[in-house]
């Protein structure tokens, strides 16, 4: 009798080393993976953020030599036939409300010829406006604090999944092992597409800034009149607007940091199971980031009253 209870018990510790050495196993490659999606995450966001603080020129030089080729060689050709009109119909307007020239005085025809002159030089210099109001944004958005762009995982593994099991080993335990390990190779693909996203939102961006400053000349000939200057005066709004959006985005970053690192760094053993629901609420925020990511340009379009 005591020879079999000792049997037992030899069997029942000998399974418990290999339950234990699998649980472990099991959770070292978990802690592997979360390893990888946070190197993911750290390197898409400072990516990213070294992205925003680029000029376009710094961002892709040929890009930007295009679209000042195009501003050179079509752009300003256009502008100044919109000149011509625009000061063509700006004196027919004067001949109409001054009694067919009776009523002109001379500091009007002079004053008329300042703002032609002033809107050329404009024009002509339009492309380093528009380049000087996307520094300014620049500028701001290296103001933001470098230490709050980063990925996610400020926290510790071993606060929401211990590698040592208070409960003790079993098949069972080694199962739910290998269920955290499916959802973190999820949580893991969910990061990097999110990560992706990130990253080509930010050049998708920077697309988008040299499109607007292809035609800069264009909207900038209607400073000559005042009813066609709110044209001009709408693009200025909007080039504001867009270079400012790379700031927003940073500040977007630094949220999604904290709130990840918040969730890590807490316990959620209260909401049901801690893992399972650490990762829904990362892969949460992720998502979250990349639908406020999408309105960061209407919100700098608001803030500049861009439309």
């Amino acid at each position: 009798m005591l020879e079999m209870l000792g049997g037992n018990e030899f069997i029942d510790n000998l399974l418990q080393k290999i339950w234990q050495s699998m649980y472990q196993g099991i959770w070292d490659g978990i802690h592997e993976i979360w390893n990888w999606m946070q190197g993911i995450q750290a390197f898409f966001f400072s990516n990213s953020r070294e992205l925003i603080a680029q000029s376009p020129s710094g961002w892709n030089e040929r890009a930007f030599l295009f679209i000042k080729q195009v501003v050179e060689n079509a752009a300003i050709p256009v502008a100044a036939v919109i000149i011509t009109f625009v000061f063509c119909w700006q004196l027919i307007s004067m001949i109409q409300e001054s009694n067919q020239m009776h009523n002109i005085k001379a500091e009007t025809i002079v004053l008329l010829s300042i703002k032609l002159i002033i809107c050329l030089l404009v024009c002509a210099n339009a492309f380093k406006i528009v380049c000087g109001l996307f520094d300014m944004g620049a500028w701001a958005a290296k103001l933001v604090p470098r230490n709050s762009i980063i990925g996610p995982g400020n926290g510790s593994l071993e606060n929401i999944l211990p590698r040592d099991n208070p409960n003790g080993y079993s098949f069972g335990s080694c199962i739910i092992m290998i269920i955290y390990l499916l959802i973190t190779f999820i949580a893991l693909a969910i990061e990097a597409i999110i990560g992706m996203l990130v990253y080509v939102k930010v050049n998708i961006w920077f697309m988008t800034l040299l499109v607007y400053m292809a035609a800069a000349p264009i909207p900038f000939a209607t400073f000559v009149n005042k009813e066609w200057g709110q044209i001009g005066m709408n693009y200025v709004r909007k080039m504001l607007a867009m270079s400012f959006q790379g700031f927003f985005m940073l500040i977007v970053f630094g949220l999604y940091s904290a709130m990840c690192s918040n969730v890590l760094s807490l316990d959620m053993a209260g909401l049901g199971n801690s893992y399972f629901m650490s990762m829904i609420v990362t892969c949460g925020c992720g998502a979250g980031l990349i639908s406020l990511l999408n309105q960061t340009g209407s919100i700098s379009a608001s803030v500049f009253n861009a439309h």
